[in-house]
């Protein structure tokens, strides 16, 4: 009967170590637990600010500066043509947002928006301000800008140039007018005669 209080107090003793054991080995793996949750928590937290910071600078508004160029494309519906002018920023926009510069360009259309380039587009229904026609006149070249209707509304320049020593074939377009859209091909056509 010894053998047999001496097992129970060995197994008495043997769960209460083991419980022991289990109990500390249970509130280790809770620490853990917490302590992986805490760094992880950390990590996600830091990665968070981190793209927070990222994206509040790369998400930076674009604005004009001094040297910003600013070019206008306006399409004519009567004339099907795109007339394109460009310009420096004045200095009154410089620093605009884009939300800013939109609201002195009303009724344009912003393509694009940088701080080096700003491109605005518009559709107008009239007649483009680039029609031309080249012709003799006494002998000598002139070229006259046209209205909607194709009739010379104003003279632009009268030239030095001779038709009398030109082709037969050019005299006679020059007589009925070379009709010619915007002001580079004017040029373009002037040096041909020359």
């Amino acid at each position: 009967m010894k053998k047999y209080i001496v097992l129970v107090v060995l197994a008495i003793a043997l769960s209460f170590f083991l419980g022991t054991y289990l109990y500390k080995l249970d509130k280790i793996n809770e620490e853990l637990a917490f302590e992986v949750e805490y760094t992880t928590n950390k990590a996600e937290n830091a990665i968070n600010q981190a793209e927070e910071i990222l994206q509040r600078t790369s998400s930076s508004e674009d604005k004009i500066n001094p040297d910003t160029k600013i070019i206008e494309k306006v399409y004519y519906n009567d004339c099907n043509h795109i007339v394109q002018t460009e310009k420096q920023a004045p200095e009154e926009m410089v620093n605009e947002t884009k939300d800013l510069f939109q609201a002195e360009y009303i009724g344009w259309e912003i393509q694009k928006f940088t701080n080096t380039e700003v491109v605005v587009y518009k559709e107008i229904y009239d007649f483009c301000d680039e029609h031309y026609c080249i012709k003799d006149n006494n002998g000598t070249i002139t070229v006259y800008k046209l209205d909607k209707y194709g009739k010379e509304k104003e003279l632009i320049e009268e030239t030095d140039i001779q038709t009398q020593y030109l082709a037969e074939e050019d005299i006679e377009k020059l007589e009925e007018g070379i009709i010619v859209y915007n002001k580079a091909e004017v040029s373009k056509k002037l040096e041909d005669f020359e």
